[in-house]
């Protein structure tokens, strides 16, 4: 399968940029990083030199590294102005589009080789234990047992593990929309809980590992019903 295009957008707006970020994803590309600031855009880069940088064009003169580093590896940088975004996206498609009709036919012959598996579901049932996360440049593994909570912020989701936390980009309604598991509830519209690791329950609040969680008063009474109250 053809390698996904790999993008870093450098762009003081996190709101904005989260938004362009998911835009992109849906078509298909790989963002592997969003930065606000130049001196931490350069230093990943001396990491992972992504195939096309996109840079909020206020802060152009801040970063002639990544100018000449971009130059000398061959790759683009993109100027662009918030209130542009339409013409990115446009310039974007038309820049891209030879990847994008790749991707597309790589859809469809996976979907083909699919169904050709009368037996794919079978392996769809092994691996309910886990989920697969996005992590820099890999998808890492998390147990579901090893996970404590997950936090809404704006367009992403913190997953919160007992010593490590990951960054998703999607928002809390599609996590909860695909984590199809007894022992994840939605507390509140900005947390999911795994149940195992609630250590103390509130009028308005849970406990777990030491963080204070808020609980809606309206999903109060649907958390005692999955737990055993004596």
């Amino acid at each position: 399968m053809t390698r996904q295009t790999k993008i870093i957008i450098v762009e003081n707006n996190i709101p904005m940029a989260a938004k362009l970020s998911l835009r992109l994803n849906k078509l298909g590309y790989h963002i592997t990083g969003i930065f606000s600031r130049a001196k931490d855009a350069l230093n990943f880069m001396e990491q992972e030199v992504p195939d096309l940088i996109l840079m909020e064009d206020q802060l152009k003169g801040q970063l002639n590294g990544i100018e000449s580093q971009a130059a000398q590896l061959d790759h683009s940088v993109l100027y662009f102005n918030r209130n542009k975004t339409e013409s990115l996206q446009t310039y974007l498609s038309e820049k891209l589009k030879d990847q994008k009709k790749k991707l597309k036919k790589e859809i469809s012959e996976s979907l083909d080789h699919f169904r050709k598996k009368p037996h794919q579901k079978e392996f769809q049932t092994i691996l309910k234990d886990r989920i697969f996360v996005r992590h820099h440049d890999k998808m890492v593994k998390i147990s579901l047992n090893d996970i404590h909570y997950i936090e809404a912020d704006r367009n992403y989701c913190k997953v919160y593990s007992k010593d490590k936390k990951f960054l998703l980009v999607c928002t809390l309604k599609e996590v909860n929309d695909k984590l199809k598991d007894k022992r994840f509830l939605r507390i509140h519209r900005s947390y999911i809980v795994n149940l195992a690791h609630i250590d103390e329950i509130g009028s308005n609040h849970v406990v777990i590992s030491s963080h204070a969680l808020p609980l809606s008063k309206n999903m109060r009474l649907e958390l005692f019903r999955h737990l055993q109250v004596i």
